[in-house]
C-alpha cells in the first residue's frame, strides 16, 4: 500500500513523500491524513444519505397502498438517522481497511466502529419493536376482547426493555468484554440487587396480576382506596388514573393487585337516589300528586330501567316532609350518567314549580314563653 501511494507516484516530491512515510505514535503520517480525511468526509456526507433515505422512504407506494402495515408504522420514525449512521460506520469500517491501521490502534478502531454501529443498530430495531406493537394494536383494536388491548402495550414495553438491555450487553462485547463472566461477576451482588429491587419485583408482578386477572380496563371508572377516575394507563410499573378534576394519580401496581378496586364501570347500570325535602305545609293532596307526577316523569326516560322506580314518601324528618327518588339508568360513561340525571332532576324542579311544592331546608323553631307577671 505505501509503495504504491509513494514510491511509483510522481504525485509528491521525495521530500512530501518522506514526509507523509514518516511515522508518528504507531502509524505514518498519510495514514493519519487519510484517516481524519475519511472522518470529515464522512460527516459531510451523512446528511446526503439521510435526505435520500428520507426521500426513499416519503415515496415509498408501500406504505401509501398500506397505511397500517408494518412498513408503514416503521417509515412513520425517524429511522433515516440511525440508518444513516449505520451506512457511514461500514464506509468507515472499508476505508480503515483499505489503508490498513496498524497494530492495537485497528483494533480500537474497530472496536469503537462496532459498538457505533450497534448503538445505530438498537435504535432501528427499537422502531421496529415500536412499529410491531403498532400493527398488534391495530389487530387488537378489531376484536371484542379488552384484554389483548392492554396486552399489546404491556409487551411493547417488555420488548423494548429486552431491546435496550440485550444492545448494551452486545456494545460491551463489541469492546472485547466477556459479557458472560461480567454477569457471572454480578450475580455475587444479586441478593443485594433483589433487595434493592424487591418494589420493582412487585410492581411487575402486579401488573401481570392486573393484566390476568383484568379487574379493570383502560376507560373504566374506578376506585381504589381514596382515588377515583378513569384509568388511562396501566403500564409495566404503574397505573394511571385521570381523577375527575383532571389531575393524573400514579399507582404503582404492587398496590393496585393488593388493593380492593372498586370498578365503577363494570356496573350493568347506575342507581340514582335522592332525598326531596317538602316542607310541612305541603298538602297531602300536593305530596301524592307531586310522587305521581315524578314518578310518571321518570318512567318515560328511555334510559331509566322501569322496574327499579321508586318515588314515595317516606319520612317525617325535622324540618321536611322526605320523598325518596329512586332509580336505575342504562348509561355506561360518567358523563352520560350526569346529563341524564341533570335532565331528570331540571324536569322536577318544574313539576315542583307547577304544582306551588316548596322544597324545605333546615330550620328550627324557638317557642318562647313570657315571664308571668
Amino acid at each position: 500500500m505505501e509503495k504504491f501511494l509513494f514510491e511509483e507516484s510522481h504525485i509528491f516530491s521525495a521530500e512530501i513523500a518522506a514526509l507523509l512515510k514518516h511515522t508518528m505514535l504507531i502509524m505514518p503520517n498519510w495514514k493519519w491524513l487519510a484517516l481524519v480525511a475519511f472522518i470529515i468526509i464522512g460527516v459531510l456526507i451523512r446528511p446526503l444519505i439521510q435526505f435520500g433515505l428520507k426521500e426513499i422512504k416519503l415515496h415509498n407506494p408501500w406504505t401509501k397502498k398500506f397505511p397500517k402495515s408494518f412498513t408503514s408504522y416503521l417509515f412513520r420514525g425517524e429511522i433515516e438517522r440511525p440508518a444513516a449512521w449505520v451506512i457511514l460506520g461500514l464506509i468507515w469500517f472499508a476505508c480503515g481497511d483499505s489503508i490498513e491501521l496498524t497494530g492495537k490502534f485497528q483494533t480500537y478502531y474497530e472496536h469503537f466502529l462496532k459498538a457505533f454501529i450497534a448503538i445505530h443498530v438498537i435504535r432501528l430495531i427499537y422502531y421496529a419493536v415500536d412499529a410491531l406493537g403498532s400493527v398488534f394494536a391495530d389487530i387488537a383494536a378489531k376484536t371484542e376482547s379488552t384484554m389483548d388491548d392492554q396486552l399489546v402495550p404491556f409487551a411493547s414495553k417488555i420488548l423494548k426493555i429486552l431491546v435496550v438491555v440485550l444492545g448494551f450487553l452486545t456494545v460491551l462485547q463489541s469492546f472485547g468484554l466477556n459479557v458472560m463472566s461480567l454477569l457471572a461477576g454480578l450475580g455475587l451482588g444479586g441478593l443485594a440487587l433483589a433487595l434493592a429491587a424487591q418494589d420493582t419485583a412487585a410492581n411487575l408482578f402486579g401488573s401481570v396480576t392486573i393484566l390476568v386477572d383484568n379487574p379493570c380496563k383502560i376507560g373504566d371508572w374506578v376506585k381504589v382506596k381514596d382515588v377515583e377516575g378513569t384509568v388511562e394507563e396501566i403500564g409495566f410499573r404503574s397505573t394511571r388514573i385521570r381523577t375527575f378534576y383532571n389531575s393524573v394519580i400514579t399507582i404503582p401496581n404492587g398496590t393496585m393487585a393488593k388493593e380492593t378496586i372498586d370498578n365503577m364501570g363494570v356496573r350493568p347500570a347506575r342507581r340514582i337516589r335522592q332525598i326531596l325535602g317538602l316542607t310541612y305545609e305541603t298538602p297531602i293532596e300536593k305530596i301524592e300528586e307531586f310522587c305521581d307526577r315524578v314518578r310518571y316523569l321518570i318512567i318515560q326516560d328511555e334510559k331509566v330501567i322501569t322496574d327499579t322506580v321508586t318515588v314515595a314518601f317516606n319520612n317525617f324528618n325535622s324540618s321536611s316532609l322526605d320523598v325518596l327518588v329512586n332509580f336505575h339508568l342504562q348509561v355506561f360513561t360518567g358523563p352520560e350518567e350526569l346529563a341524564h340525571q341533570q335532565r331528570i332532576f331540571l324536569e322536577i324542579v318544574k313539576i315542583a314549580a307547577e304544582l306551588k311544592v316548596d322544597f324545605a331546608y333546615p330550620t328550627n323553631t324557638v317557642y318562647y314563653r313570657g315571664a308571668q307577671g
